[in-house]
């Protein structure tokens, strides 16, 4: 007859706590899931930027579709508008609660979540900074979403031409109408003079007159060479 020891197996006495502590990490995960099938209320901990939220739980959320101003921070000089952006999207999200969809979530190259955030009233807080005139349009390969990207487009011609927060400024630059050549692939606009506007390729190259031309067109500013204007403190 085989005897069968009562002394606990080192083996066994090892993994068995590693075995609770990975049942409960996935029960968590599961539970996390669950929460996540369908719509997800969140509190805000942190305004970045104008586009950049930091979540309760920690998480980073980027505003799918739209792009702000820089903000000085670490001795890096910002961009005009940048703290005002900041502000504006401050004032929209803090001590409110916020509806995820958890289905339209993507993450990016940093890790950070990029979705749409809604108010608890419906109102889509992209769309808001866009009409605001305290973003603007920042098309992405990874956005899906046409009817939205169609909006925020529309939204942001009305902002225009009503004047809205930093378009006056931006719009009445010195280089305004320089002229600027956008990539039709990414949808990205340079000034003439940038190095890597020069290497577009001629079929994937589009002229644009203004400033104003390439934003209705629904172009971004490339981050080399941006036609921005910078912070002067104001």
């Amino acid at each position: 007859m085989t005897r069968h020891s009562k002394a606990t197996n080192p083996v066994a006495f090892f993994f068995g706590p590693l075995a609770r502590v990975v049942l409960s990490a996935l029960l968590v995960l599961c539970l996390a899931g669950a929460a996540l099938a369908g719509q997800w209320r969140v509190t805000v901990e942190a305004v970045l930027d104008g586009d950049t939220l930091v979540l309760a739980g920690g998480e980073r959320l980027r505003l799918r579709g739209i792009d702000a101003p820089e903000v000085r921070r670490r001795g890096k000089s910002g961009q005009y508008h940048g703290q005002k952006s900041a502000q504006r999207l401050a004032a929209l999200v803090s001590g409110r609660a916020l509806v995820l969809d958890a289905d339209e979530l993507d993450t990016d190259r940093y890790g950070r979540l990029v979705g749409t955030a809604r108010l608890a009233d419906g109102r889509i807080v992209n769309l808001l900074m866009i009409e605001q005139g305290a973003a603007f349009v920042y098309p992405h390969t990874s956005d899906k979403d046409e009817a939205l990207a169609a909006r925020l487009l529309d939204a942001q011609i009305r902002a225009m031409a009503e004047g809205q927060g930093f378009w006056p400024e931006v719009l009445g630059s010195p280089g305004a109408r320089a002229g600027f050549v956008g990539t039709r692939n990414s949808r990205r606009f340079h000034v003439l003079s940038c190095a890597q506007g020069r290497k577009i390729r001629a079929a994937n190259r589009v002229w644009f007159s203004s400033l104003r031309e390439a934003f209705a067109a629904g172009y971004a500013p490339a981050r080399e060479c941006t036609p921005w204007p910078e912070d002067s403190g104001r």
